[in-house]
């Protein structure tokens, strides 16, 4: 373990996680120069204190590859965003006319498989894994221009769209039965915040003062945006009448 004396910084956090493919230790230090973190069996990555600069000391100038590669496009950069208060949805995100809507779930519940299918059917796709958003007193927007891990480079959504676009509903995808039919329901203000706390990346790496700006956004956000909770069986025949639904809530 690093030693908080030797870096003149104070330990804030060890959480554990998946980092590409691997299981990996993350250490989080604050101190007056910014942030340290440190991933178990990769580079250190040094945050500046607006959240604006990520470097690797003593690595400057090198090729980002391997498990450094998915630190800095993974955490680092999630913590880096969150302390500019742009905070980072697990989400996939489509848009349909003038009407972007960000599908948040855990993983495994089809927002990924959602969001390809309406960008193949009509919409345009957003986000695929990650989508950032910001907020201010009448609107919530969403930063498509994030690297999705997980589609390669020539399939990025940010090729064919604006900086920023608005965010005009959430849908908190739920898992269903395999003849059950897909179904929305509106979900009240208080279950949507509670979705965009619960929903939001890199948070067991926040310190109080982030922790507060955290729920300070979450709770003007879940107040504007429109919000449902999406029940469908994640099989693909299913998709065209999930569409379907959606399209009439825009």
């Amino acid at each position: 373990m690093l030693v908080p004396e030797k870096i003149s910084s104070m330990f804030w956090v060890q959480v554990s996680g998946f980092i590409g493919n691997e299981n990996c230790n993350l250490e989080v230090y604050l101190s007056h120069h910014g942030i340290l973190l440190r991933v178990e069996g990769g580079s250190d990555f040094d945050i500046s204190p607006d959240g604006r600069e990520i470097t690797r000391p003593g690595r400057e100038g090198q090729p980002l590859e391997g498990l450094d590669r998915e630190i800095f496009l993974g955490p680092a950069l999630v913590l880096a965003r969150s302390m500019r208060e742009n905070w980072c949805l697990h989400a996939s995100a489509a848009r349909f006319r003038d009407t972007s809507i960000a599908f948040l779930g855990e993983s495994g519940y089809g927002k990924s498989t959602l969001a390809g299918h309406l960008g193949r059917s009509g919409w345009v796709r957003v986000a695929d894994d990650i989508l950032p958003v910001t907020g201010d007193a009448d609107r919530v927007l969403a930063w498509p221009h994030f690297p999705q891990l997980k589609l390669p480079e020539e399939q990025q959504p940010a090729h064919f769209l604006p900086e920023s676009l608005p965010l005009d509903v959430i849908c908190l995808v739920a898992p269903a039965g395999a003849d059950e039919s897909p179904h929305v329901e509106a979900l009240t203000s208080t279950e949507a915040v509670t979705a965009l706390l619960s929903h939001t990346a890199g948070t067991r790496m926040f310190w109080p003062e982030l922790l507060s700006k955290h729920l300070a956004f979450c709770a003007g956000a879940g107040s504007q945006l429109k919000a449902y909770r999406l029940t469908y069986p994640h099989r693909r025949e299913a998709l065209p009448q999930v569409q379907e639904l959606l399209e009439k809530i825009c």
